[in-house]
């Protein structure tokens, strides 16, 4: 085989394997999700999230996606993502339909992206990921995140409580956001 012709099989290759991981990623009914979460005993990652935001995609494509590739996380969570600038109508954990933006706002989320960790209900169960600050140790920290998560869902442990600093977080600018 042409050695030329490796570069654009892997393009070709990347593009496939990340488009199958972005129709994985990208859920209609959240409910089905829930119910899973809780025959399984599994926490939910809700990546919230927009089209236009590219730090958005540069996440998925960094971390999400290889993490969903891999299948080392098939038994540990449930990844779902939501795009808070879609028109289209979802079905939220409890079974209602809704707007996207409807369930950004209900968990006050204020910057893309912002990783949710839930249980069936809906109830976060760990601190949440605030946009992307340094990309090379994303993977670590969302890693452990998940860990916490996993044993807070399986020990069915609801002491974890979202603080307002934990929804703001510490960017520049947080302080003026209107509630």
């Amino acid at each position: 085989m042409n050695m030329r012709y490796l570069p654009p099989l892997f393009v070709v290759f990347s593009i496939f394997t990340n488009a199958f991981a972005s129709d994985k990623l990208q859920q209609s009914d959240l409910h089905k999700l829930a119910d899973l979460a809780n025959q399984e005993k599994l926490p939910i990652l809700l990546i919230v999230s927009q089209h236009h935001c590219p730090f958005c995609v540069r996440l998925k494509e960094e971390v999400i996606f290889p993490m969903q590739l891999s299948g080392d996380y098939q038994d540990k969570v449930i990844m779902a993502e939501i795009l808070l600038d879609s028109t289209d109508t979802i079905r939220d954990l409890t079974g209602n339909l809704v707007q996207p933006d409807e369930i950004g706002r209900s968990y006050e989320v204020w910057v893309t992206p912002t990783l949710l960790f839930l249980d069936h209900t809906g109830r976060e169960v760990h601190k949440r990921m605030l946009g992307v600050n340094t990309i090379e140790m994303y993977s670590y920290y969302l890693d452990e995140s998940l860990k916490a998560a996993l044993r807070a869902v399986q020990k069915g442990d609801k002491s974890y409580t979202p603080t307002r600093r934990d929804i703001q977080g510490d960017a520049p600018g947080y302080d003026q956001i209107l509630y």
